[in-house]
């Protein structure tokens, strides 16, 4: 049986895990920003259409 490395291992893990985090976190702030455009978008109709109706 071969002799493994075990440190090769765990620090070829460790690389891929923060990869995936990384990728993770980037998606999340993606999301937040689009979620906050769509906000202010809509705060910004209903300010419109308020006025308007005024």
């Amino acid at each position: 049986m071969k002799n493994i490395n075990w440190w090769k291992v765990a620090s070829m893990a460790m690389l891929a895990a923060s990869a995936i985090m990384g990728f993770g976190h980037d998606l999340i702030e993606d999301q937040k920003t689009e979620d906050d455009l769509r906000d202010m978008v809509q705060e910004e109709v209903r300010k419109q259409l308020s006025e308007k109706n005024l």
